[in-house]
């Protein structure tokens, strides 16, 4: 079993303002918009979403695996409570979990 971090995603107060932004970036490149609501680019190998919604935190993280379910059960046996077990959304499955300081980490099987 292995885990990959895969990108960053950023609460943002205006999408399309960040999106302007990042996408002068050379190399950054516009995978999914959603106008108003998120955007996706992709920057090298690694993602970096534009997220309308103000969650706990300013940004969370995205760590991949393709064994997401073993990794759930994991981390729960270290000591690491989840949020719920995984679940679809946002066209794959995922749980999130609260870093000692509050950021959400979200595991999901989007390797």
């Amino acid at each position: 079993m292995k885990a990959s971090l895969e990108g960053t995603t950023l609460h943002v107060a205006d999408v399309e303002r960040s999106l302007e932004f990042y996408k002068r970036i050379p190399g950054a490149n516009v995978e999914i918009h959603r106008p108003g609501q998120f955007a996706m680019l992709t920057l090298g190998k690694s993602r970096l979403s534009l997220l309308g919604v103000r969650a706990s935190g300013d940004f969370h993280l995205e760590v991949s695996t393709t064994h997401l379910d073993e990794l759930y059960e994991h981390l729960r046996q270290e000591g690491i409570e989840p949020e719920g077990p995984p679940k679809a959304r946002w066209g794959d499955r995922s749980f999130l979990v609260k870093d000692p300081d509050g950021y959400w980490v979200e595991f999901d099987t989007n390797l």
